[in-house]
């Protein structure tokens, strides 16, 4: 019996068009799934991201990152050291201030122009330039009137005029000074001063401060002025006149909190409280904060201001905050002015009472 026929198969070529057409679509889907997988993580990660993420067009700049606090502290670099503060005497302010002016600075500068600057140096009190200050002192004192003081005094031909005010008109006697505290000697490049302080119950803010100068002879002589603490005008006088023309006053400086009348506008002003040597009078004094002076007054009295001043501006070190000052100014009342109190600071000639040869001019 013969083998049957053997007929091909009509499965096969139908099972491998299946496969191929699953796997096609398979293809498919994974690529659908991939592209939903990447919009998902691109819109995802711009939602995370916020508004500010925002892309910029190609023209506009990159803007520059600016570390916060926290990546400052957390970054291994050494931070920049701070700029050290530029210290100044206030006698090159006053330079400063007189070459703005057109004005010259004075005799205690040098003609080169060359910065002068204080320096104190102290003696003990035993030593025999203190012994012989003491002794002109003592003689000044027993004199039987300011005629006879004259003898005693630096420049008796300039100021016999103003203690004949002082004694005569005025009839101001002199403080009484305590016990002798410090001694030492104040330079300014070839002038030196003898410098003595004493204790004084009627000065409470400032003491008693003899100054004494060589004359041409080699002598020491008082300097009258600042042990009296001269001003050109008796205080009660000054503020009842409220003269517009400037008036050179000798006071004791502190910060002010009192803004008022003409002055009430604290962003523009600083207040300096002023009281008379001998404590019983007092203005407030004003000046613009942005000038020189304004700086400076700050610096002295312990009151920090921020200042756009060109670099080396001449400028006083900054006091601790409460400190007192003794200062020589110029005052003078604004036009009409509303209150016998509040006085604008024109000028200042030291802080100090004593006053070298030719700054007072």
């Amino acid at each position: 019996m013969s083998e049957p026929s053997v007929q091909p198969s009509a499965t096969k070529p139908v099972r491998r068009k299946r496969s191929k057409k699953v796997s096609f679509m398979l293809q498919l889907y994974s690529l659908g799934l991939i592209g939903v997988l990447a919009a998902a993580g691109y819109f995802g990660y711009r939602l995370l991201q916020g508004p500010q993420a925002k892309r910029m067009p190609d023209s506009a700049p990159a803007k520059k990152v600016i570390p916060t606090s926290s990546t400052i502290l957390n970054t291994s670099a050494t931070a920049p050291e701070p700029p050290k503060p530029i210290q100044f005497t206030l006698a090159q302010v006053a330079k400063a201030e007189a070459a703005k002016q057109g004005t010259p600075g004075g005799q205690l500068y040098d003609p080169r122009s060359k910065d002068v600057a204080l320096a104190f140096e102290s003696l003990p009190l035993e030593a025999p330039q203190v012994a012989e200050a003491q002794a002109v002192l003592a003689k000044y004192l027993q004199a039987a009137n300011w005629h006879e003081r004259l003898s005693f005094v630096f420049e008796p031909e300039r100021v016999e005029a103003l203690m004949q005010q002082q004694y005569e008109e005025r009839q101001v006697q002199d403080p009484e000074h305590g016990r002798l505290l410090d001694a030492g000697l104040i330079t300014a490049d070839t002038s030196k001063v003898l410098n003595l302080q004493f204790t004084c119950t009627t000065r409470p803010d400032a003491g008693m401060r003899a100054n004494f100068h060589r004359n041409r002879n080699g002598a020491l002589k008082l300097d009258w002025e600042s042990w009296v603490a001269w001003s050109e005008k008796p205080w009660p006088e000054f503020k009842k006149d409220r003269s517009q023309i400037e008036v050179v006053m000798r006071a004791v400086a502190s910060e002010s909190s009192y803004y008022n009348y003409e002055f009430s506008e604290n962003w523009r002003w600083l207040a300096v409280k002023l009281r008379s040597p001998d404590g019983l009078h007092n203005v407030t004094g004003y000046v613009e904060r942005t000038s020189l002076f304004g700086v400076a007054l700050a610096n002295l009295i312990g009151v920090p201001l921020p200042h756009k001043l060109p670099d080396g501006t001449p400028m006083p070190a900054l006091n601790l905050p409460g400190a007192k000052a003794l200062l020589t100014l110029r005052l003078a009342f604004p036009n009409q002015a509303q209150s016998d109190h509040c006085v604008k600071i024109v000028g200042l000639l030291a802080d100090r009472w004593l006053l070298f040869p030719g700054e007072a001019k």
